[in-house]
């Protein structure tokens, strides 16, 4: 049996990875190519080189869009010489749902971790119904979106649970800020200076410790450049954030999964989103909601402070007071995140998403 799995960010390759690790448990025989990163290819799938990944908001993409189209080609080309039993899709949906279009269900195919077409683009799907054979959601109320538009649709719960890994656990004597200034060049180039000069200045009233996270090399050389030019010096911590999470007082975090995974440890956190003038004005006109962090959207509401493009110093300070001290803010956002906790449920939605996968496979229902 053959399988395709294709994504493209961070966030992807981390959920494509540990379903590829599930289904090889399944069946070792099992041959498994597509795109994706690092995480993906140490677990024993064929990563067919050459996407244009690390590119933030929607003028970066027109930059690049010949290595896209360029790649987009190869990609077909691999599918229709490799002839896979199944397609899954995972994320990047204007990569992804290009290829599916130019495939016209000549393969059956699974979106999993399907676009969100709730927060924007309504439209993309007559795409999905048209090109998509089946969608498996992460969140509990996309169930109801695709099946009343009449696509197969089956939800598992959220594949976060299967990610979070326990940290080393530091003894401290005093209270840790952690830094999860995300993956991509550009989103730690545009948020995580303006995160530093708020906790820089925030240490002139407050004694306490500062951890930054940084996901590969290229990212720490970034974060080592942005420092160096502020004169800041902080520790550093390599790799997957879970030992900076595990030891921190408060997080202040750029916006995506990695919110869920700080929530479901139950530390308080504040949520930034900052980018280029072009690709916010472009953002806002598409994106319908008034949210950015999937624990606001999982949740319903505004839990989670959340600082989009403009950032006012003098209020995140207030707010990170108030989460140090476990204050107001501090018990809404604990409350709110033990309710995820429950409504999310135990580990295992790989495992169960594998076995699906390998049944619809099998039936091509």
């Amino acid at each position: 049996m053959k399988i395709g799995i294709f994504t493209g960010e961070v966030s992807g390759d981390n959920y494509a990875a540990i379903l590829a690790k599930n289904i090889k448990e399944i069946n070792p025989d099992i041959e498994i190519f597509g795109t994706g990163g690092k995480i993906l290819e140490e677990v024993g799938v064929e990563i067919i080189k050459g996407m244009p990944v690390g590119y933030m908001g929607y003028s970066s993409v027109i930059l690049k869009l010949p290595s896209y189209l360029k790649f987009f080609k190869k990609i077909i080309y691999e599918i229709e010489k490799r002839i896979p039993d199944i397609i899954v899709f995972i994320d990047n949906p204007a990569f992804n749902l290009k290829v599916a279009e130019k495939l016209k269900r000549k393969f059956f195919n699974v979106y999993y971790i399907p676009p969100k077409i709730w927060a924007h683009n309504y439209k993309r799907i007559k795409k999905i119904k048209k090109y998509i054979n089946f969608v498996i959601p992460i969140f509990p109320f996309e169930e109801n979106i695709y099946k009343k538009e009449g696509i197969k649709c089956t939800y598992f719960g959220h594949p976060v649970v299967d990610l979070i890994k326990k940290g080393e656990d530091r003894k401290r004597d005093k209270k840790m800020i952690g830094i999860l200034p995300g993956s991509r060049i550009q989103e730690v180039s545009y948020t995580l200076p303006v995160i530093l000069d708020i906790v820089y200045d925030l240490k002139k009233e407050i004694d306490f410790d500062v951890g930054i996270s940084s996901f590969d090399e290229e990212i720490e050389m970034v974060i080592k450049k942005i420092c160096k030019r502020k004169r800041i010096e902080f520790e550093i911590f390599k790799g997957f954030p879970y030992t900076l999470i595990e030891n921190s007082d408060l997080i202040l975090s750029t916006s995506g999964t990695v919110n869920l995974e700080v929530s479901l440890l139950l530390k308080p956190l504040i949520v930034f989103y900052k980018t280029s003038f072009l690709n916010y004005f472009i953002g806002r006109c598409m994106v319908k909601l008034n949210m950015v962090s999937p624990v606001n959207l999982f949740i319903g509401e505004n839990v989670v402070p959340e600082y989009i493009q403009k950032i006012p110093k003098e209020k995140v300070k207030k707010d990170i007071i108030d989460l140090i001290g476990k204050k107001e803010i501090y018990q809404k956002e604990i409350k709110s995140f033990k309710y995820l906790k429950e409504k999310i449920g135990e580990e295992g939605v790989s495992k169960k998403v594998a076995e699906f996968i390998l049944e619809l496979t099998k039936g091509k229902k």
